[in-house]
């Protein structure tokens, strides 16, 4: 009786919650959670479903660009979005340059970051902004704010690079929407808030369909948190583990082979392409620590909360890149953000 229950509850809760977006732009927490819902209830169907549908609606083709990831074609974009079907991710030849490296170690360096609070269940970050001290760590994970992290050049010019949006493009197969913006210090802290700082495996669920473009602004070696994911996992989830919450390393070694395991080290420069759907996490560290900067595009702005980002202080080519692109940068505003 529950199971019928939940069946009709969730698809209307759902629908419910998808016409307030619509019209509002804004996600009911009802609507989000019965989203996440169905997305394990339909082993991601309905996101796939959803994802054609928008692709129809919000039309984008994947053009040739000049970027951080070279001279792209469309026939090399289009390999690139036909590995991350295939795989779940791409890992890119080229690395950022080390100019844009040392202008984005500098400012972490300088800049006020959010801890996790390892004595909170679920993932809360301090109201607090602090100076990252590597010798004296207080948290598992710094993360900062997109709006301060935008008041970087170096950031400004990987946001709004083309072939990032290429890319997108072609595996969103619609014009995309940049969501999300973080970059965050990651340090060992023993087995401690493994689960707050994500460093357990889990998928994400914030939209319909998103890909994440991870950037590696340290060295990352085996001991100090390579991004791990499992191959494949994206297209779908085995019924024994069809849940949403976070999972251990013995829990899936029960159900994938160890080939599918995968660990991306790299040194510093280093680009990822990823869509967590499938099930990933950050490596605990046991040495060193690790910089990482991630953008991420969807089709929809549909499911968790989102937030306008402040501009001030940007260039003028950044402006006319956002005027000429402003589904893909809604999000960014030169007002001062809200306190």
């Amino acid at each position: 009786m529950k199971n019928a229950i939940k069946f009709i509850t969730f698809p209307f809760l759902f629908s419910f919650g998808f016409m307030v977006f619509l019209f509002t732009k804004n996600t009911i927490n009802l609507g989000y959670a019965a989203f996440r819902y169905l997305f394990v209830l339909t082993n991601g169907r309905i996101n796939n479903r959803l994802s054609y549908i928008i692709g129809i609606f919000k039309k984008g083709k994947a053009t040739p660009a000049n970027g951080i990831l070279g001279n792209l074609s469309k026939a090399e974009i289009e390999q690139i979005s036909a590995k991350i079907v295939a795989d779940g991710f791409y890992e890119f030849d080229v690395k950022l340059d080390n100019e844009l490296i040392e202008s984005i170690t500098r400012f972490a360096s300088e800049t006020g970051t959010r801890y996790v609070d390892v004595d909170k269940k679920n993932i809360c970050y301090s109201t607090e902004k602090v100076i990252f001290d590597r010798s004296n760590p207080i948290s598992p994970r710094y993360q900062f704010d997109a709006s301060d992290i935008m008041q970087n050049q170096a950031v400004q010019s990987l946001v709004f690079d083309p072939t990032l949006k290429s890319v997108a493009t072609a595996y969103l197969n619609c014009n995309p929407i940049l969501d999300a913006l973080a970059m965050w210090w990651s340090v060992p802290f023993g087995n401690k808030g493994a689960s707050q700082a994500a460093q357990m495996f889990h998928f994400d669920m914030d939209r319909f369909k998103f890909i994440k473009f991870f950037f590696y602004i340290t060295d990352v070696h085996s001991h100090n948190g390579p991004h791990c994911y499992i191959q494949n996992s994206h297209k779908g989830l085995p019924k024994a583990i069809r849940k949403d919450g976070r999972m251990t390393d013995e829990e899936l070694s029960k159900i994938y082979s160890k080939d599918r395991f995968k660990e991306f080290t790299g040194k510093k420069g280093t680009i990822l392409a990823v869509d967590t759907r499938g099930l990933h996490k950050g490596k605990p560290l046991k040495e060193d620590v690790r910089l990482l900067f991630q953008i991420q595009f969807s089709n929809s702005l549909f499911g968790a909360p989102f937030e306008k980002i402040n501009l001030s202080g940007i260039s003028e080519l950044s402006k006319k890149v956002i005027r000429e692109n402003k589904r893909t940068y809604q999000l960014f505003s030169e007002a001062h953000p809200s306190k």
